[in-house]
């Protein structure tokens, strides 16, 4: 049986273990400076160019996912790996930003006719901006602590 005394010392050492690790977590997300968000702005033109290029290279519509129009090193484009942007961007993390992408449902013929990005801060702070995009290529942005919508004023 384990006494009181070696329980709390182990309880502690856990303790300590989930500080350090919520600290270390916390200083690797840093807020999105300047850069990074004119950097965001342009991975999302990356995408919708990307996008428009997907759609008149494969007869499927829009992509199904980021990772779709992402290069496989070493291996030739296909509809599944279209090597149109690089595979930081397809991961959906770059720059102290996420990307996430939804594409729409398929028609009767199969093909995807929508799409919808947004970029969100890995950690928001006041004054970062979170975007939003769709198959129309017009960037909405918000200054607010949540996602940019179809809603949101577009940048200029």
């Amino acid at each position: 049986m384990i006494d009181q005394s070696k329980a709390r010392l182990a309880l502690g050492c856990v303790m300590v273990v989930v500080c350090v690790g919520v600290a270390l977590a916390q200083q690797t997300a840093t807020p999105p400076s300047e850069e990074d968000q004119a950097h965001a702005i342009g991975c999302m033109r990356t995408i919708n160019t990307a996008e428009e290029a997907y759609a008149g290279t494969y007869d499927k519509g829009f992509s199904p996912s980021l990772t779709a129009l992402a290069e496989v090193e070493g291996k030739a484009p296909t509809a599944s790996a279209a090597g149109l942007i690089d595979t930081s961007l397809g991961s959906g993390k770059r720059n102290g930003y996420i990307y996430e992408y939804h594409a729409g449902t398929k028609n009767a013929q199969g093909q995807i006719k929508t799409y919808t990005v947004t970029a969100r801060p890995m950690k928001w702070q006041k004054g970062a901006q979170s975007l939003f995009t769709d198959q129309t290529a017009v960037l909405r942005w918000t200054k607010e602590n949540r996602a940019a919508t179809v809603k949101d004023p577009p940048i200029e």
